[in-house]
């Protein structure tokens, strides 16, 4: 055929015509085809266009040609009337430009004050059924005749009653949307008060307790590992807490306790007390300065309030004894114990009667302010030896002592030292029903309340928190320890509900086979055993899931378009510091120092959390999701929130915006880079602006986004001078994409240290 082909130029013509004739018809009938075909040819003719240089020319030459020659006056009118159409186009789309920047800068504007009313608000509307501190979108305003009608529960109709009458009628009254819900339905909210959730108020001999005078009193001690965290140039005295390890409650032997303290000379004697697990242990649980009395005063209210306390009794002190010294040897650890002596056996030593009736005179001298200056002062010396208050006790109480003197005291003499729960075991934490009611006797004196009440409505563990941690009763959220206790066994209820549930459909094996060291292994490595742990936050499985979730979402999505971190400035934040103040009843200042700060977040850790979070969603609705589109129009985004190493809130937030220019390594073509550019020009900036423009944008970016100036311990740990992150950095005039330079041989080698050399000279 080729021979014949080149050969016979009849045959060769027949078949060229034929050719033709099909690829005609294949492109009139073949759509695809034809498409194709198009497609093809303004490529090949394009390629031509910008490669032959001769072509170009004679293709604009042939332009030129028909436009001069076809330069009628009907085509003058009709390019003139072009001409004008686009012109007009053009304007428009200029005039609706800025149109569209008029209404996004309104926008914005709208948007930036209802966030900063939305920040100012804190959770001030008190909820009437269940007295829950809410926000204002949580709550509407309440009307009696809204649900009190003839045929609702006595019970639920009486309780709203009376919180109606006895809120002040200048008070706005406000009712949770839960419970409105319910009692339209005529049925009781889980959380109301009603519900056995009313606890009674607090003696003043419980408020003015400290931690450890608090655990002396409790009959289950709940041993925590509570640590202060620092961070910085803030002290463990102002820092938030945190936990670690488990928890243990053990039942503490309350008046073997309250029997073995020193017996106090006045009423001011402060004691400093060391508190272990068990004696022979060097590890100290707690240590603090304790007033025996006030420990003695609580214990006698919880005998008349509490239930569980009845059977404890409290010997009267007489106000003439003594006290001594017995050392007592627990392996190696020397204990510091004092007895009562008998008052017969003080009588009968003359010796230290007349030591006591001196040191009773020179206490009214004191008192007196009295002090005989012609003492010798060996005399003196001896005298303070003598004095038993030198022994375990601090001076009173007076205009010239500092108001902390845990950080002015000094103790040369050995602290007393006990373990009320060492000989007792652990009481198990799930089945212990009064467990709660006797670790906290300062949270529920009467012991009702507690979360193991039997009670009309179920109530689950999560609300229960809520009602306790959310209440306007700020007892519950002020205890770090009652918020870690709330937290752990939380915790543990979700671990043995994800065992159980595990056992009986992942796991369905028997006792026999568990001790089957080869099934055990085939499930450890199939991380079956650890399967339940994922709905407990914060455990390594819960964020495996979640690490999973996210690279289901890259995979959807392709890599995120931003990468954001929001950090709580709750120490910057006015906004905060005016809540805090409001729910302490202290009135509002104009400033507040560091110290005054710093014990106000300490003292309101949930409070600084729920105020966060609005913060958070509010921003994110109005700036980022919707709103005004900061970052552009957001397909989806995903959020993982963490505390940092002071105990504030602090998210991070990859983010997919619609529309934006994707960079696909070294093989981005230059137009992709250039649209990258812009995109990163139009939404982010590095512009400082002076004083006299935006006084308040300069200091926050001086302060907070200039790394150079504020360079921390971890910034100067490899070098004295330089930053280990590379800060200050070189200036750049314009964005631009930077990549790794690829390193093949020793020029390019030499090169890239040249490079690194100038960039750290800059």
């Amino acid at each position: 055929m080729l021979n014949k082909y080149r050969n016979n130029a009849k045959f060769r013509n027949e078949d060229i015509a034929k050719s033709k004739i099909h690829m005609l018809n294949k492109y009139h009938n073949n759509s695809d085809f034809r498409d194709a075909y198009k497609e093809r040819m303004k490529i090949h003719a394009s390629n031509k266009y910008k490669s032959d240089k001769l072509i170009r020319l004679k293709r604009i030459e042939r332009s030129l040609n028909w436009y001069r020659a076809n330069n009628t006056a009907m085509r003058q009118h009709q390019r003139q009337l072009y001409n004008q159409h686009r012109r007009i186009i053009k304007k428009y789309i200029v005039i609706e430009s800025h149109k569209c920047a008029a209404k996004h800068d309104d926008l914005y504007i709208n948007n930036l004050n209802k966030f900063q009313q939305i920040i100012r608000e804190g959770p001030d509307c008190i909820c009437i059924s269940c007295r829950l501190a809410l926000f204002r979108n949580q709550v509407i305003p309440f009307v009696e005749e809204k649900y009190i009608k003839q045929n609702m529960p006595y019970e639920i109709k009486k309780h709203i009653q009376s919180y109606f009458n006895y809120s002040s009628s200048s008070q706005g009254k406000w009712i949770c949307k839960l419970c409105s819900d319910k009692i339209k339905k005529r049925q009781m909210p889980s959380r109301t008060i009603v519900n056995k959730l009313k606890v009674c108020e607090v003696p003043f001999e419980l408020k003015r307790l400290n931690n450890l005078e608090k655990h002396l009193i409790a009959l289950r001690l709940p041993f925590m590992k509570i640590v202060n965290l620092t961070s910085g140039k803030l002290s463990s005295r102002l820092a938030q807490k945190g936990t670690k390890g488990p928890l243990h409650c053990v039942p503490s032997d309350v008046q073997d306790t309250v029997t073995a303290l020193p017996r106090p000379v006045d009423k001011s004697m402060m004691v400093r007390l060391q508190l272990k697990r068990r004696l022979k242990y060097k590890a100290v649980w707690e240590e603090q300065l304790i007033n025996p009395n006030d420990v003695r005063d609580a214990l006698f209210i919880l005998t008349k309030m509490h239930p569980a306390y009845k059977n404890i009794k409290i010997n009267e002190i007489d106000e003439n004894y003594l006290t001594s010294d017995q050392e007592k040897s627990y392996d190696n650890n020397i204990e510091l114990v004092v007895e009562p002596m008998d008052v017969d056996t003080i009588s009968e030593e003359n010796l230290i009667e007349e030591t006591e009736v001196s040191n009773e005179k020179r206490l009214k001298a004191l008192a007196l302010g009295d002090i005989d200056n012609t003492i010798n002062s060996d005399e003196e010396i001896n005298e303070d030896d003598k004095d038993i208050r030198t022994k375990y006790n601090i001076g009173t109480d007076s205009c010239t002592q500092p108001c902390d003197f845990n950080d002015f005291l000094v103790f040369d003499k050995e602290p007393c030292v006990l373990a009320p729960a060492e000989k007792n075991k652990l009481s198990s934490l799930l089945t212990d029903k009064t467990i709660e009611a006797l670790a906290f006797p300062h949270l529920f004196p009467d012991g009702q309340g507690s979360y193991d009440e039997e009670r009309e409505t179920n109530l689950q563990w999560k609300e229960y928190c809520k009602a306790r941690l959310f209440s306007s009763d700020s007892r519950f959220a002020a205890d770090s320890s009652y918020i870690f206790y709330l937290q752990y066994l939380g915790d543990l209820k979700q671990v043995y509900s994800g065992i159980n549930i595990a056992f009986r459909k992942k796991l369905p094996m028997s006792a026999k086979q568990s001790l089957d060291e080869m099934q055990m292994k085939f499930l450890m490595n199939k991380d079956m055993i650890y399967r339940h742990l994922q709905s407990v936050r914060g455990s390594p499985q819960y964020w495996h899931q979640r690490l999973k979730d996210l690279f289901g979402m890259t995979r959807q999505l392709g890599f995120p378009t931003f990468f954001i971190t929001l950090s709580c400035a709750d120490l910057r934040w006015k906004e905060f510091v005016d809540t805090f103040i409001r729910h302490t009843g202290l009135p509002v200042k104009e400033s507040y120092t560091f110290e005054e700060k710093t014990k106000l977040l300490r003292a309101n850790p949930v409070l600084a959390a729920r105020l966060f979070e609005r913060r958070f969603t509010s921003f994110m609705n109005l700036f980022i999701k919707g709103g005004a589109w900061c970052v552009g129009n957001v397909k989806d985004w995903f959020a993982r929130i963490e505390m940092q190493l002071r105990g504030s809130p602090h998210s991070h937030m990859p983010i997919w915006v619609e529309g934006a220019p994707k960079y696909n390594g070294p093989q981005t073509d230059e137009k992709t880079r250039e649209e990258i550019v812009k995109f990163c020009d139009k939404y982010i900036t590095t512009r400082f602006p002076s004083l006299d423009e935006d006084a308040e944008l300069h200091n926050s970016i001086k302060e907070v986004q200039t790394h150079s100036r504020n360079h921390s311990k971890r910034c100067l740990k490899n070098h004295k001078t330089l930053c280990v992150f590379g800060f200050p950095r070189a200036v750049s005039r314009r964005t631009f994409i930077c990549e790794p330079i690829k390193v093949d041989n020793d020029e390019e080698k030499q090169r890239c240290k040249k490079i690194k050399e100038i960039l750290t000279e800059m």
